[in-house]
């Protein structure tokens, strides 16, 4: 309700629930940190990846695992790992006789730096690290879970290959680029797929460690330690 104009008010005072000009500017401080450090976190991790196989004992592992998981999945036929043209390990060859006849039903994969999950992982990091209002100790505990998940679904998107570009070369067998399907999914989950699942793994993070329910059975004070 509006008073009378010349009516001067007998709360002079702006009420304490307010939010003044200043603490308004230092909350956008506070939440803008987020941002700008995820910036400076990918300009380092284009540095850091500039050259070709930065990575290589994690590319080489994951490129083992990999390699293994086929062949318990699909069989020992279903993939080779070879040398890449860099001199290690880190090249898959899926194999099935319907893939394209022009390169002998191989389908030859690279584990790039970039395929390895790191990036991810490091996003993921600095999106809980920076977080306002939750303890150290349960971020901590917290990126390490959230950097397992990301692993284990980043292993997964490699597992998928073979099952995606076979089902799409069982329509068109032999036939060259019948693996299509397998690259479409590749590149969705390489520019979106992933961007999308971090920032949902954060929220549905920020909204657990700040329920009553998880703060109830654990006892944790709300402020950093």
């Amino acid at each position: 309700m509006e008073l009378p104009i010349g009516e001067a008010s007998d709360k002079p005072k702006v009420p304490r629930n307010d939010v003044d000009l200043k603490e308004f500017i230092e909350m956008g401080k506070k939440y803008l940190v987020i941002p700008i450090s995820l910036i400076f976190v990918e300009i380092f991790y284009k540095l850091l990846t500039a050259s070709q196989d930065t990575l290589a004992w994690i590319q080489i592992f994951e490129a083992k695992l990999w390699n293994k998981l086929n062949h318990i999945i699909f069989g020992n036929d279903s993939s080779k790992l070879v040398e890449h043209k860099s001199g290690l390990n880190t090249q898959v060859e899926l194999y099935n006789p319907n893939f394209p006849e022009i390169t002998n039903n191989i389908i030859p994969l690279y584990v790039s730096d970039e395929c390895a999950g790191v990036h991810e992982i490091l996003f993921i990091s600095v999106l809980i690290s920076l977080t306002p209002n939750v303890s150290r100790k349960i971020k901590g505990w917290s990126i390490m879970i959230m950097a397992a998940i990301i692993f284990c679904l980043n292993m997964l998107r490699l597992v998928v290959l073979y099952p995606i570009a076979l089902s799409s070369c069982n329509k068109n067998p032999g036939e060259v680029n019948c693996e299509s399907a397998m690259y479409d999914f590749h590149q969705f989950v390489f520019e979106w797929g992933f961007l999308i699942t971090l920032v949902v793994m954060w929220i549905s993070w920020f909204c657990i460690v700040n329920s009553k329910f998880f703060k109830n059975i654990f006892e944790i004070n709300n402020s950093d330690e």
